[in-house]
């Protein structure tokens, strides 16, 4: 047990701070593709929808120093609320994943865990109404937690528990596939969407007929009190696009730190469902006070400002705790999608953090459509697991097309350096 402790601390202590890690990184960000390293990708494991190939397969790999917390105890499936039907259906994760909704404090023994409810099944075309957002906490490296709290903004109630939601009306929640982040102030970033209310016509707002939903996005923000014993909550304001320019609105935030002042970049998920005339892109937003505010949002670009076109579907930003560097994951495209389709290729590339932008000559591709994948693939909702000691990642995904689903997870090792 002592020895299993040991090893769990000297893991915290690797999990360095997001931005202080970086500070040179940031100040000194690359300028030519000369300084480049080649993202590479050494190994890869496909698993097709149909079976093909698959009797071989390989598992993920199991080398522990890419596992981000190992042995959590699970959050059970269905537990009860202080709600008058009494239980609720949770949804976790607890693969060791970056983008598993849980924070490691460096350098302390304490955990965050996040997890979503809902009284039935997830319903997110109505405007996810009962979705609700809980964490519990541990002093102890996971082995012991806190009972289930509910996610509420110091400013709010279990009912209203974050501006712009009221349960039973519509809702906001978070999503296991981008990081939560360390701030250089401290403060815990973690990336959520809303959806929000349209209070003159009494419904849930979608400006764009057709366009299946709209939302907002930006940042729940926490704060360890003194002992870490628990953490408190608040909020600043959601940012929002012209339904001129993305039809679904700003989904699936992911956040980098670009500066010590408190300057923030959020890549959100765009669409032109219903419009298919307009640019599919993604969109990122800035904050100049630690995520309490953002600016109107713009294409993500390639630094240059050049723009590239990138299909409605999730992205992640990621800053590597080896190298230090910003990187972006995301199905980007050479023609316009339509909408969420093709969720193919999927790349890997470096990000220039000032000016911010995509670095073109860093961009990697790391799966595409293969002569046994049908037209509907999708390679999206890929998680995330990083190498503590080297400048390296493992990928997962499953492959889908339409409703059917690979047997096995497709996995991708990539060096980073």
């Amino acid at each position: 047990m002592i020895l299993k402790r040991f090893v769990r601390l000297c893991f915290a202590a690797f999990m360095m701070v997001d931005f202080v890690t970086c500070k040179t990184t940031v100040e000194n960000t690359v300028s030519s593709s000369q300084y480049l390293t080649k993202i590479t990708v050494t190994d890869k494991e496909v698993c097709y929808v149909n079976g093909m190939d698959n009797k071989h397969y390989r598992p993920i790999p199991h080398d522990s120093d890419f596992y981000y917390y190992p042995d959590l105890p699970a959050i059970s499936p269905v537990l009860p609320v202080p709600f008058e039907w009494g239980t609720e259906n949770f949804y976790s994760n607890s693969g060791g994943y970056i983008t598993d909704n849980v924070y490691c404090e460096p350098f302390t023994p304490w955990i965050l865990q996040l997890s979503i409810s809902t009284p039935g099944k997830g319903d997110t075309k109505s405007g996810s109404s009962q979705y609700k957002v809980w964490y519990r906490t541990s002093s102890d490296n996971g082995n012991h937690f806190t009972p289930l709290k509910q996610v509420i903004t110091r400013d709010g109630s279990c009912l209203n528990p974050i501006k712009g939601v009221e349960i039973g009306r519509n809702g906001f929640n978070v999503d296991a596939t981008r990081p939560i982040i360390r701030a250089s102030n401290g403060e815990i970033m973690v990336p959520i969407g809303l959806i929000p209310w349209d209070e003159e016509k009494q419904k849930i707002f979608l400006p764009e007929p057709g366009a299946y939903l709209f939302q907002d996005a930006g940042v729940l923000i926490g704060r360890w009190f003194p002992d870490g014993s628990d953490v408190a909550w608040e909020f600043g304001e959601w940012a929002r696009i012209d339904h001129h320019k993305s039809t679904r609105g700003l989904s699936e935030p992911t956040v980098v730190q670009i500066n010590d002042q408190g300057r923030f970049a959020m890549v959100c998920r765009g669409s032109n469902l219903a419009r298919l005339e307009l640019p599919c892109y993604a969109w990122v937003s800035f904050s100049d006070d630690f995520c309490r505010t953002w600016s109107d949002p713009v294409p993500f670009t390639y630094r240059n400002g050049e723009s590239f076109f990138v299909t409605t579907a999730h992205s992640s930003l990621f800053r590597s705790r080896v190298n230090g560097k910003v990187y972006w994951i995301g199905n980007l495209t050479k023609s316009n999608p339509q909408a969420s389709f093709p969720r193919y290729p999927l790349v890997i590339g470096e990000v220039n953090l000032s000016p911010f932008g995509l670095i073109r000559e860093s961009v990697v591709e790391i799966d595409t459509r293969h002569s046994l994948d049908g037209e509907l693939l999708q390679l999206s909702n890929f998680r995330i697991l990083e190498n503590k000691n080297n400048a390296e990642i493992i990928i997962v995904l499953t492959r889908r097309e339409g409703i059917r689903t690979a047997e096995h997870p497709s996995w991708y090792r990539i060096k980073l350096k």
